[in-house]
């Protein structure tokens, strides 16, 4: 049972760094918040790795390591950010498993890593590291939820939340008088083609699992109507609940735009930003992690499909047997990343308990 004081001291926190909200990559003020009340209200031993920090439990002789992680980031909004997707309350969940920690012995060391820059997929390939630098076996992580009961812990075999990466393609062609189109070469319509093209692909029927190519938005040419375009670009978000299929697709529109470039006589070009890889949980771990929230008296219901929104916490997998589970917010809660949404603190019990007890147990 989680003592009443900590779930207020947790709620008191979540509320202050709801007040610090920064964008990714600009957490500062948010990272030395958290350390200072650490250092103050704990024993922790203090790991400053410049944008983001572990805290770290150490035992004598213990003959494991896990780790948690939360992000800290904010999402921009109106002239500054806003906690919009709940990483106050994840952070603030951290620190208080920071605090549950002290004065206990587990039989194993507890790493904790507060992540930067989790929005834009650029802090969980760094942050990861940390895995191999203190040989974690196993790391956890929670994301709320809402549509989903309030507290509920959310289960999902394989892939928890999906493999994404944004896809910008540069056309290149000879730009002409707006009279005298013939005399160069206008890359819009290969960029038509690409764009009519996206169905097809997406729905070939040679995928594993959910598949999909968003158009974000588009450029061709300038408002100017003297001038026959002689530039285009095409912004997409590639999606997949698997890497494989991700790859694939990112391919096949590659040869898509390279085709059409070639029978117009432009060239094309393409670079890719938040990238993602799917957040795939090990089903070993999963299961424990199932029975130990039985256990604790937590409700476990399982998720019939991926989160189509990706998560960085993907890129720990790779170092250590890796476990996101959701967190249900509440059935009418609002969305995530809308100007309603804020960390429901109805759940701090559920999210407290659940790390303790992998603390302890997992």
């Amino acid at each position: 049972m989680i003592d009443e004081q900590l779930i207020s001291t947790v709620g008191a926190l979540r509320q202050m760094l709801h007040s610090l909200a920064e964008p990714s990559g600009q957490e500062k003020q948010t990272k030395s918040f958290l350390m200072e009340f650490l250092c103050h209200n704990t024993t922790l031993h203090l790991e400053d790795n410049g944008q983001w920090f572990c805290a770290i439990h150490e035992e004598p002789g213990a003959d494991e390591t896990i780790a948690f992680r939360a992000d800290m980031d904010a999402l921009p909004f109106g002239d500054g950010a806003a906690h919009l997707c709940g990483h106050d309350g994840h952070s603030a969940v951290l620190a208080g498993l920071g605090l549950w920690l002290e004065g206990r012995t587990l039989g194993r060391n507890i790493v904790l890593i507060f992540q930067h820059a989790e929005e834009t997929g650029a802090g969980g390939e760094i942050c990861a590291q940390a895995l191999k630098a203190h040989t974690v076996d196993r790391v956890y992580a929670f994301h709320n939820i809402p549509g989903w009961e309030t507290g509920a812990i959310l289960l999902r075999r394989g892939t928890f939340a999906c493999a994404s990466r944004g896809m910008t393609l540069n056309f290149h062609g000879t730009p002409s008088h707006a009279a005298y189109p013939e005399s160069g070469k206008n890359p819009g319509f290969a960029a038509a083609h690409v764009i009519s093209a996206l169905p097809e692909l997406v729905n070939s029927g040679r995928w594993q699992g959910l598949t999909m190519a968003t158009l974000i938005g588009a450029q061709i040419g300038e408002k100017a109507f003297g001038s026959a375009a002689g530039s285009a670009e095409l912004w997409l978000t590639l999606r997949a609940w698997n890497d494989t299929d991700l790859h694939t697709l990112a391919g096949a529109i590659e040869d898509t735009a390279e085709t059409a470039a070639f029978s117009d006589g432009v060239r094309v070009s393409h670079t890719f930003c938040d990238i993602f890889p799917a957040a795939t949980n090990d089903t070993e771990t999963l299961d424990r992690v199932e029975q130990i929230c039985r256990e604790a008296g937590l409700t476990c219901i399982e998720m019939p499909e991926p989160m189509r929104w990706s998560e960085d916490f993907g890129y720990y997998g790779a170092f250590a047997k890796a476990v996101m589970v959701g967190v249900g917010a509440g059935l009418s809660w609002p969305q995530l990343h809308t100007e309603n949404y804020f960390f429901p603190d109805d759940i701090l019990p559920q999210t407290l308990t659940l790390f303790s007890a992998l603390a302890e147990h997992g």
